[in-house]
């Protein structure tokens, strides 16, 4: 499952703002709190994915984002998780969701989809946010 990841925590507006105030570097600041996301969210979600690469989904774990690009449209930025469905990532849907004949795989859907997953992120980026203030201060 391919999914964009952006800036998205509590306070982020006001943090920004400090940091520009600050004279910090904005745009490098937003790119490095989403790598880190991305560094935190991918292994998770190959540990999970392992039991499933077998035979018949070892294209999926290739299709897995594991590059730390980040892509800007306009304002905002965002970086790829999760699978590429077009290159393999299918069959993680199933996994996540499960079908008729297969159970879901929590695990799988926990390491990029729940709620502590999300914290997690949100609480990454904003110490990174936080870290870059300091050191202006």
């Amino acid at each position: 499952m391919a999914n964009k990841m952006q800036i998205e925590f509590s306070g982020f507006e006001e943090l920004a703002e400090n940091l520009d105030k600050l004279g910090g570097d904005l745009k490098k600041t937003t790119e490095k709190a989403l790598r880190e996301s991305h560094k935190h969210i991918t292994p998770k979600v190959q540990a999970a994915f392992e039991k499933h690469d077998v035979k018949y989904t070892h294209a999926t774990m290739g299709s897995l984002k594991t590059n730390e690009e980040v892509e800007w449209s306009g304002t905002t930025a965002s970086i790829g998780v999760g699978f590429k469905i077009s290159e393999g990532g299918l069959p993680s849907i199933f996994l996540m969701y499960g079908t008729p004949k297969i159970k879901p795989d929590k695990k799988l859907f926990n390491a990029i989809m729940s709620k502590k997953a999300k914290k997690e992120v949100a609480k990454i980026q904003e110490d990174v946010f936080r870290e870059a203030i300091s050191k202006l201060l």
